[in-house]
């Protein structure tokens, strides 16, 4: 079948169709309204085609929103940008130029004169919406994780969409590109929370109360039926129990007492309805508390002590990976919650702020699937498709490569038969180079790591603080700020690591010079959202209770770096009354507070997150013609 082919039946296959939690590729996208070749004909001829076949109608929404009329919690510049290219077939070189800065760089080998490709990342302006006049990029790894396109470290295009519309010399449209971006498994994450969320309890308490009155009125019309009497009585007596004592089983017992009522023979239609609603209101309430335990709070060496409302969340794909060694992967950090796949994960508490504003402080941000990757290999090589392969949506460059496969060999034929060697050796030079890439995408073969999306430490940084700025938005939270290497990270001894991603409350990195990630990201999102990132004094514990058992560490840098001695005073607790040994200290007591850097929220950030990081580079107007910028390579 053909490319064109190929995108139609995808098409027709998956239209209606949901997504699904098993081995995902591009045959789960609502892919492609792919048309042929543009037409040469005259204007009164195209004119009169429009009216037969009008013109594609590209599937354009919000900002971010990737054409879905309701908004998603992540969402892509690139596929808005894509858009911007207008309602036309283009050539894979030309969606090349469109999505990435590419130019030819002359330099010298021995003396000699040379040109080489440097291929870097576009960038533009919004010119409406909530992003108007705001700068953001085309990321060259959000065009790998879609399989868009992939590239070689010379800034060759090898893999991807884009190389099999290269292949088969076939024209893309806007939406089929922007139907690869929206299906990237980044845009799938599911995050799981674990803790439970500030007010859950107070909520599932005022719920619980609503519940047992509307049940207690319901008695007083069935009060001679002992059966219906004695179900309500002790549903009412589990729910006052549950007022003291939150279990998970205790809640799923209730549920159960109400489902047994709902069925009594002896109630009336309306009132069978009227149990439904109280198990759904009852069942909306609960869903907070059923993650409530948490696996490293007591973790010290991780988790700084004295705060509220302690939360931890992994970012999980649930569904195969199968070019991976074990498709869906088990183990890590948080192996006991049963999720597959784990991508990173995030542990954070809320704080507040000296004028008495909320603020959500993160403790540790981390990926143990990518830490390998990270490590050993530059970012060409892990986006090269040589190091890892990123089987989500690559079935349509496999059936390029099958149809070349096919061509060649018909061409070999012909060149035996008209007994051309030269052709025929040229060809199996193409031929076998198109066999050994079917066979890696088919077996792995060649590749010698484990894929994952967000596989640096920067873009699972970046994706864990826009989830938590858009949470903290939509939950009346005032920061979120990043517990600082010399107040929390020191406590796992020195690692340069550490250092570097959390920084220190003035946002700097190594030795406090020079950029810290974490900072650095909030900057970034700051300019995006035109609110402020700096330092922010913070509560080392609960402010309304004012007796502090305070403790401190004391961590000595190595030799290397100056042998310099730092002590960090903690709250290990805060209780109401004095108590021996505790401190007190009051809510306008600086000892109360420690420095760390911080974003201020903005009620804009509830809206949906852009992936990928915004990086640096020239600034382009969305409309002109692109200047080049900065190179990846």
């Amino acid at each position: 079948m053909s490319l064109k082919g190929l995108l139609k039946f995808g098409q027709r296959l998956l239209r209606g169709r949901k997504e699904s939690a098993t081995p995902t590729t591009g045959q789960q996208t609502k892919l492609l309204t792919y048309e042929g070749k543009g037409s040469q004909a005259t204007g009164q001829e195209l004119a009169r085609q429009e009216i037969k076949n009008p013109p594609l109608v590209l599937n354009k929404t919000e900002s971010l929103h990737m054409g879905d009329k309701t908004a998603p919690a992540f969402g892509s510049s690139t596929y808005d940008w894509v858009m911007r290219k207008g309602r036309g077939q283009y050539t894979a070189d030309e969606w090349v130029d469109h999505l990435t800065s590419t130019r030819k760089e002359n330099f010298e080998i021995f003396g000699k004169p040379a040109t080489r490709l440097v291929r870097g990342e576009k960038r533009f302006k919004y010119d409406q919406g909530p992003f108007a006049g705001k700068e953001v990029t085309i990321n060259k790894e959000e065009l790998f994780d879609s399989n868009v396109a992939i590239f070689d470290a010379g800034g060759n295009l090898t893999g991807g969409l884009l190389y099999a519309a290269k292949q088969t010399g076939d024209k893309l449209d806007a939406n089929t590109i922007g139907n690869m971006i929206k299906m990237n498994p980044v845009n799938r994450l599911k995050p799981t929370e674990f803790g439970l969320p500030a007010g859950a309890k107070e909520n599932f308490l005022k719920k619980s109360e609503s519940v047992k009155q509307q049940l207690e009125a319901l008695k007083q019309k069935y009060i001679n039926n002992d059966n219906i009497v004695n179900s309500i009585d002790e549903i009412n007596y589990q729910l006052k129990g549950l007022d003291d004592t939150l279990g998970t089983r205790s809640l799923t017992n209730v549920t159960g007492e109400l489902k047994d009522l709902r069925n009594n023979p002896f109630l009336t239609a309306d009132a069978k309805k009227n149990i439904n609603k109280i198990i759904g209101e009852l069942d909306e309430a609960v869903r907070p508390l059923k993650n409530k335990k948490t696996y490293y709070q007591g973790e010290t060496s991780y988790t700084l002590q004295g705060g509220k409302d302690y939360r931890e969340v992994v970012f999980n794909l649930d569904e195969a990976i199968p070019t991976n060694q074990t498709a869906l992967k088990e183990g890590g950090h948080f192996a006991d919650t049963g999720l597959k796949n784990q991508i990173y994960h995030l542990r954070y508490d809320t704080r507040f702020t000296p004028d008495g504003k909320k603020g959500y402080l993160i403790h540790e941000i981390q990926s143990d699937v990518n830490q390998r990757v990270a490590k050993n290999y530059t970012k060409a090589q892990m986006l090269s498709g040589e190091i890892r392969a990123n089987p989500f949506n690559a079935d349509i460059e496999m059936a390029a490569l099958s149809n070349q496969r096919f061509n060649i060999l018909r061409q070999i034929e012909d060149g035996i038969a008209k007994q051309d060697s030269t052709k025929v050796l040229a060809l199996q030079s193409n031929l076998k180079n198109v066999l050994k890439k079917i066979e890696k995408m088919q077996t792995r073969r060649g590749t010698k790591e484990d894929y994952f999306p967000l596989v640096e430490a920067d873009a699972y940084g970046d994706h864990a603080l826009k989830y938590l700025v858009q949470k903290a938005a939509r939950e009346g939270v005032d920061f979120v700020a990043v517990a600082p290497f010399n107040k929390l990270h020191f406590r796992q001894g020195y690692k340069a690591g550490n250092e570097r991603f959390y920084g220190y409350p003035s946002g700097k990195g190594i030795d406090n010079k020079g950029k810290a990630v974490m900072p650095d990201l909030m900057k970034k999102l700051s300019r995006l959202y035109s609110t402020k990132a700096g330092s922010q004094k913070l509560t080392l514990s609960d402010p309304k209770l004012p007796y502090k058992k305070v403790s401190s560490d004391a961590f000595k840098y190595p030799d290397k770096k100056g042998a310099k001695v730092i002590k960090s005073n903690y709250h290990e607790e805060a209780v109401k009354d004095p108590k021996k040994g505790y401190k007190l200290i009051l809510e306008n007591d600086p000892r109360l507070y420690f420095d760390a850097f911080a974003i201020k929220v903005v009620p804009a950030m509830r809206g949906t997150q852009k992936t990928y990081k915004r990086t640096g580079g020239l600034v382009v107007d969305i409309f002109k013609p692109m200047r080049y910028n900065r190179p990846w390579l």
